[in-house]
């Protein structure tokens, strides 16, 4: 299990910021966070040399005005757990640099966004996050209703799903409501199963048991005593994994899908997944928590200098 101590919400100042201050105020009151950082970038721009002569405190002004802006909306929707350390900060520069190099600099456990309905912009800020960021990644959408009784985890049996997976039962044990995780496997038939003989119905009962014995021996390395998991079996008959997760998650009524991340070097942390990453782009109405362990990509800022 990932500890969330220290959080970073970014916010933008639009009408998606009410549901990721309310996310965070759930996040931060499930796992006892120690300190959050509600964080807002200002995009570079270039002001007229004889502007600045005649207003030489504009840049300044802005910054303490968005502060203010930031402030009344946390006060409105945060409803601050005790003992929780809050700061508000303004930074200009390019997003997803500033929120990185912060997040590096202060060991963020989690970074929380905000994603907009297409063709709205934010996409991007999103992508470029889940590939590089040094933490976990949680991807709340405008429609989020503020329930995780629901949990979707999608499992391939990897180090990764069990963190994933891990972090699931974590949350089912923090929350004051029954929680059920449901743990979905996608299998699928190889090509070349005709040559074995079988028809591809009957090789494909044969893939669902191998991985129905490979959930019990996953299973078995976490504690889920009194935790309520449904595992799915999945046929991708149509080379799609993501549609089939996603639709499946669509169709549970899933209040959040939990996945794993790579990124345990500085290279790796490029590459979350192919499979992950095209569920990040998904424009999803269910909330999306990308986990990576903090501090498995030291050297990652350093190393993007040089792309």
């Amino acid at each position: 299990m990932h500890n969330f101590h220290k959080i970073l919400v970014g916010l933008d100042l639009t009408d998606i910021d009410e549901q990721l201050i309310k996310a965070a105020s759930f996040i931060t009151t499930a796992f006892k966070s120690k300190e959050i950082y509600f964080y807002n970038v200002i995009r570079d721009f270039s002001v007229p040399e004889e502007l600045i002569k005649e207003f030489p405190t504009v840049v300044e002004q802005l910054i303490v005005d968005r502060k203010h802006e930031m402030e009344n909306k946390v006060n409105q929707y945060y409803s601050f757990p005790d003992g929780i350390k809050v700061n508000f900060l303004v930074k200009q520069g390019q997003p997803t640099k500033k929120i990185m190099k912060f997040a590096d600099e202060k060991k963020i456990d989690l970074i929380m966004v905000g994603r907009k309905p297409k063709p709205k912009s934010g996409g991007i800020i999103i992508n470029r996050l889940a590939r590089r960021a040094g933490c976990s990644l949680l991807i709340v959408p405008k429609e989020y209703d503020h329930a995780l009784e629901k949990l979707f985890v999608p499992i391939d049996f990897s180090d990764y799903s069990l963190d994933a997976m891990q972090q699931a039962v974590a949350i089912a044990r923090s929350n004051t409501k029954p929680v059920k995780i449901i743990a979905q496997n996608v299998y699928n038939v190889p090509q070349g199963y005709h040559y074995t003989g079988k028809s591809y119905k009957e090789f494909a009962a044969i893939m669902k048991a191998n991985a129905e014995k490979n959930y019990e021996k996953f299973i078995k390395q976490i504690d889920t005593e009194g935790i309520d998991i449904e595992p799915i079996y999945s046929l991708d008959k149509h080379d799609d994994v993501m549609g089939t997760i996603f639709a499946v998650a669509k169709k549970s009524l899933a209040d959040i899908i939990i996945i794993g991340a790579k990124g345990r070097s500085a290279t790796a942390a490029l590459f979350i997944g192919t499979n992950a990453e095209k569920l990040v782009q998904i424009d999803s109405k269910i909330p999306i928590l990308v986990i990576r362990p903090t501090g498995r990509t030291e050297g990652l800022l350093e190393y993007l200098k040089e792309l």
